[in-house]
């Protein structure tokens, strides 16, 4: 059952791209900064441009992140279409979904340690997506899993197109 595993992966995979991002970001902002404080730097037009360019590109992580959740959620949607479900297995997928709840509470909370501190104070407010979906990350994962769970088994059963003679 390849769709019931997604719903932890999709809660893993956001708070793995969202501290990766988290830190380019912040690095790249403080580096941009320290550069553009140098005389020597600054003086050339063509260089100021580049830099500035690339806290263009950094700002739009927080839309990537946003992208690469809605891409997982719509995958776990179209996988839950297409693997054949037994309703037998469906108290699994719900400890399943129980487990991904524990695991986003968790990933949650480092979210808000790691965001919350001082030295990361701008860099947080240029992540309000992100920040959104990590904190509430335990409500979306309950949201997804039943969803993922509904997509699953209450699909319709037309005899004969599951190619497996229509036994269930």
């Amino acid at each position: 059952m390849a769709s019931t595993n997604d719903v932890i992966l999709i809660g893993v995979l956001i708070f793995t791209f969202a501290i990766g991002f988290f830190i380019v970001f912040y690095m790249s902002s403080t580096v941009t900064t320290q550069m553009l404080s140098i005389p020597v730097i600054n003086e050339s037009a063509s260089t100021v441009e580049v830099l500035e360019s690339q806290s263009k590109v950094t700002s739009k992580m927080d839309y990537v992140i946003f992208g690469l959740f809605i891409g997982l959620v719509l995958a776990l949607i179209i996988s839950g279409w297409f693997v054949g479900g037994n309703p037998i297995f469906m108290a699994v997928y719900f400890l399943i979904i129980i487990i991904g709840t524990a695991t986003a509470a968790v990933l949650s909370n480092v979210w808000e340690t790691v965001a919350g501190a001082s030295i990361f104070g701008a860099t947080a407010a240029s992540f309000p997506i992100t920040n959104n979906l990590l904190s509430y990350l335990p409500l979306y994962t309950v949201i997804i899993g039943f969803l993922g769970m509904i997509i699953m088994f209450a699909k319709p059963y037309i005899m004969g197109q599951q190619g497996d003679g229509g036994t269930y």
